[in-house]
């Protein structure tokens, strides 16, 4: 088919694959939902067959049966109806395929099944279509980079984190399609029932490592935004960085945000926890011989560990998603933390944007928890964003949703909302037991209930409540 070939053009680009591919679906009629959802018609290079490959997804998804004639007279169809690009085309076609004007003819058909692919080859031929589409948007991204960086008058870091921005999203998105057939999902969800059968004790997302929590929960799944809330002094930071830690124990990788508190702070309240020395005594130096050798053992396991602590005190939507990216990119990346939500700004450049100091607080909240929703689905791990309760919550025994604090959003975006509270001892009223309540006040995918966890204030570290104790 050299009337169709670009022998000129140095563009990454693999036309024999892409004939090979339309001709096996004019001939063969089958594996079209494969095909479908693997490359899209914007992955051709070749504009002839950019628009045949649309015109048998449309009629795929119109039901009417394919083959040279229907495709043919759908192809002409779509051509008419984009009037307006119909010179441009035929200009790109003269450009790049040596022909005047989109010849969809019957011997142009005819080649192309005479060309077809065989059925062992053609996902790997769709493969290569993909890849080649890849290379081709790598080296417009790049084009456009080098671009912006001549003009001078981009800010260096914001070149930068688009970039990254961009080149993550092409190497990660494998999704064509925006929309799915109902039976794309049965498989998917047996594969979750036969995980369910064959995990330890029904755990499917990542545990947590109290067993009263993962009982309710199957451990935190992906894609889940999860608000664990409280009023101040409630042990959020403490309880979370347990959470943390413990998923780091089980070959987790753990980014970790912390816009309170530094790094240091944070690691020395887990060794505490860990080593059983209480942290005054470190910070106090009063460490025996055993608590410093304990010290010692405890740091060496910890510094194996995946958790990874993020201690800028200003944070926008923006920086959240780039640091993510970095992880799951270069490390990998199971479970995010962010301690604490109200701490972030949106930034100047989150979605649906206006610049964000002229925004109410209530407002800017609201569009920080829909972007941590929305980069929790597009990362596939669970996010943890630690929130203030309102003030009013301090006058009750028991906090509710209605207390999260400036937005509704949060409760709204959450898959799971987890209330920290510690009820007041019973023989006097003054003084705050040592039973901490996590209060599932919302669970989208299961059930809500109290479970009852052990505090330990010297050692700032969380246990399962033992009532013999």
């Amino acid at each position: 088919m050299d009337d169709i070939r670009n022998k000129e053009d140095r563009m990454p680009h693999n036309l024999d694959a892409e004939i090979a591919v339309v001709g096996y679906l004019l001939y063969y009629n089958d594996k079209f939902d494969e095909v479908f959802a693997e490359i899209s018609a914007d992955m051709f290079y070749d504009e002839r067959l950019k628009v045949v490959f649309s015109s048998i997804f449309d009629l795929r998804n119109e039901g009417i049966y394919i083959d040279k004639i229907t495709v043919k007279n759908k192809s002409i169809e779509n051509i008419n109806a984009y009037k307006e690009n119909v010179q441009n085309i035929k200009k790109n076609a003269k450009e790049k395929s040596g022909y005047t004007e989109i010849s969809l003819n019957d011997d142009f058909f005819s080649k192309l099944i005479d060309g077809a692919a065989v059925e062992g080859s053609l996902m790997p031929l769709c493969g290569i279509i993909k890849n080649k589409y890849i290379l081709r948007r790598a080296i417009a991204y790049s084009n456009n980079i080098i671009n912006r960086c001549r003009l001078e008058d981009n800010d260096a870091i914001d070149i930068c984190n688009d970039a990254q921005l961009d080149f993550f999203k092409l190497g990660n998105n494998n999704a064509v399609k925006s929309y799915k057939r109902v039976g794309e999902f049965i498989k998917p969800i047996f594969d979750d029932i036969e995980k369910a059968v064959n995990s330890k004790d029904g755990i499917t997302g990542v545990a947590t490592n109290f067993r009263s929590l993962d009982t309710y929960t199957g451990g935190f799944q992906p894609s889940d935004m999860i608000v664990l809330a409280g009023r101040p002094g409630m042990g959020k930071t403490t309880f979370a960085l347990n959470l943390a830690y413990n998923m780091a124990e089980n070959m987790k990788n753990v980014l970790f945000f912390s816009l309170e508190m530094n790094g240091k702070q944070l690691v020395k309240r887990i060794l505490s926890a860990l080593s059983f020395v209480p942290s005054d005594k470190m910070r106090t130096g009063k460490v025996t011989i055993d608590d410093m050798r304990d010290i010692v053992i405890k740091s060496e396991e910890m510094s194996k560990k995946n958790l990874f602590i993020y201690e800028n005190t200003l944070l926008t939507i923006a920086d959240l998603r780039n640091e993510c990216m970095k992880i799951k990119v270069k490390e990998g990346l199971d479970i995010v933390f962010i301690d604490y939500l109200q701490l972030m700004v949106a930034g100047e450049n989150y979605k649906g944007s206006r610049n964000s100091s002229f925004m109410p607080r209530q407002e800017e909240v609201a569009a920080i928890s829909r972007n941590i929703k929305a980069l929790a689905k597009e990362l596939d791990v669970p996010i943890i964003a630690l929130s203030q309760l309102n003030r009013d919550a301090e006058t009750k025994d028991r906090p509710q949703l209605s207390d999260l604090r400036e937005s509704g959003a949060i409760e709204q975006d959450a898959d799971m909302v987890l209330l920290i509270n510690k009820p007041k001892d019973k023989e006097n009223e003054n003084e705050d037991s040592n039973r901490t309540d996590i209060i599932i006040a919302k669970h989208r995918n299961g059930s809500t209930g109290t479970i009852n966890l052990r505090f330990d204030k010297a050692t700032t570290s969380f246990n399962e409540w033992d009532r013999s104790v």
